[in-house]
């Protein structure tokens, strides 16, 4: 014969968000779980209808407390929401966490990815003698009782090329700063570099011979070398941000590879470039010549 346990009382509770206790509620509602339903009739003279599980959903929570000076309920709502829809992805985790009378805890509501949908302040009436009560409504993707939410499965990711291909990474004139053009360029190169299974990346500047000294001779290679590799050391450091574990080297070439003649605009243009390779360097790459000797 079993022995029932004693019930626990609707009336102490907490709520956590991101392991962090915030606030005692009054009210919490909501925890609940619910599934559409599909009809299906039969025809003929058989008037049977069959209904059958459609997609599960858990409704908002809806939490209620005291009014007191802080903000942190309207200041967390405006984190996520503007008047343009999302500022950022929702990546706060959350827990209502009900206890005994010794203050013991004795279940735990787990939701993931949650955020404020709402915030609503006190109804005031100078007759009444109740607590004013601002109230929040969170809305979150998943719920788990008294577990730790389930690891979700990042999707495979694709097999790095040799080399990413991306449009010319533009800097300012003689500059290693990025243009606007360049930022964009970068972005989606950092990307893309996420979506492949790349643990190492050899990114390489390279030049034209145009410089002080002009066409190889004086101190343009030297001036070409230096600058050449300040521009590879920005777009490192710009994927060293976004990918702290990625292994990153950075070489400058000056115009030693170049890939087109330098005695037209078209081919200093084409010589002029900054390139992301998943391999090192061995030599000269296909379509690349010993550029002029520097002096």
């Amino acid at each position: 014969m079993s022995v029932l346990a004693d019930p626990w009382g609707n009336y102490y509770f907490a709520l956590e968000i991101d392991d962090v206790e915030v606030a005692h509620f009054r009210e919490a509602s909501g925890i609940k779980s619910s599934s559409t339903i599909f009809k299906i009739e039969e025809g003929g003279y058989n008037g049977d209808t069959h209904k059958r599980v459609g997609q599960s959903r858990w409704e908002n929570i809806v939490l209620k407390k005291a009014l007191t000076r802080t903000h942190e309920f309207e200041a967390w709502r405006d984190k996520y929401l503007t008047d343009d829809g999302w500022k950022e992805r929702p990546t706060a985790s959350g827990a209502i966490i009900v206890k005994n009378n010794a203050g013991e805890e004795m279940r735990r509501y787990i939701f993931t990815a949650c955020w404020p949908v709402s915030w609503e302040g006190p109804t005031l009436n100078s007759g009444a003698s109740d607590l004013g009560t601002e109230t929040l409504e969170i809305a979150f993707d998943e719920l788990y009782i008294d577990a730790k939410p389930k690891p979700k499965e990042e999707p495979p990711k694709k097999p790095a090329p040799k080399k990413f291909e991306t449009p010319k990474v533009q800097f300012e004139l003689d500059s290693d700063k990025l243009t606007p053009e360049g930022e964009a360029t970068m972005a989606q190169l950092s990307k893309d570099i996420g979506e492949c299974d790349v643990k190492e990346i050899w990114v390489e500047g390279h030049t034209c011979t145009l410089g002080p000294g002009g066409n190889g001779s004086g101190t343009s290679h030297a001036y070409n070398q230096d600058l050449s590799g300040r521009r590879a050391n920005t777009c490192a450091d710009y994927l060293k941000k976004d990918h702290p574990d990625l292994i990153i080297h950075s070489k400058g070439y000056s115009f030693d590879k170049s890939t087109a003649s330098n005695d037209s605009p078209s081919g200093r243009s084409a010589n002029r470039r900054t390139e992301f390779w998943t391999e090192p360097r061995s030599g000269l790459r296909a379509g690349e010549s010993a550029g002029p000797a520097p002096k």
